[in-house]
């Protein structure tokens, strides 16, 4: 019997996702409307490396036709992809807005994913969130 659960451990064990993701989306305010019309949200993304190595880690955003993130800190252009760097064994939080034009929004609420993958491992994870708009911006 103890041997069954050493194995179910250690199996377990060898089969856990090494790259994950978190996602929270900020309470107050839920949604912003930006002076050209478009809607922005905000997210705090965390991405957690659980090996002993560096890794540059893919960040998308899938779904949402025509929205843009941008990361708060990262000195590039708005983008549906960025890549980020996290240290080995490590927790890395980032702080990133979703903006959404106007004439792409359908409805007050539309769900879209957060998608992180290793293109050296292979490994990717992804987390499925929800974009918050106004009632009147439909």
């Amino acid at each position: 019997m103890w041997s069954l659960i050493g194995l179910g451990l250690l199996f377990s064990l060898l089969t856990r996702d090494r790259l994950e993701i978190n996602v929270l989306h900020d309470r107050n305010p839920q949604f912003v409307t930006l002076s050209d019309g478009s809607i922005r949200n905000g997210y705090t993304v965390k991405l957690l490396n659980m090996i002993p190595e560096p890794r540059t880690i893919i960040v998308t955003l899938g779904g949402l036709p025509g929205a843009e993130m941008s990361i708060v800190g990262v000195d590039l252009p708005a983008d549906r992809s960025f890549a980020v760097q996290v240290e080995p064994d490590r927790l890395k939080m980032l702080k990133i807005f979703v903006r959404l034009p106007a004439d792409q929004i359908h409805g007050q609420a539309q769900t879209f994913t957060f998608r992180v993958e290793d293109k050296v491992s292979f490994e990717s994870n992804e987390y499925t969130a929800t974009f918050n708009a106004p009632e009147i911006a439909r």
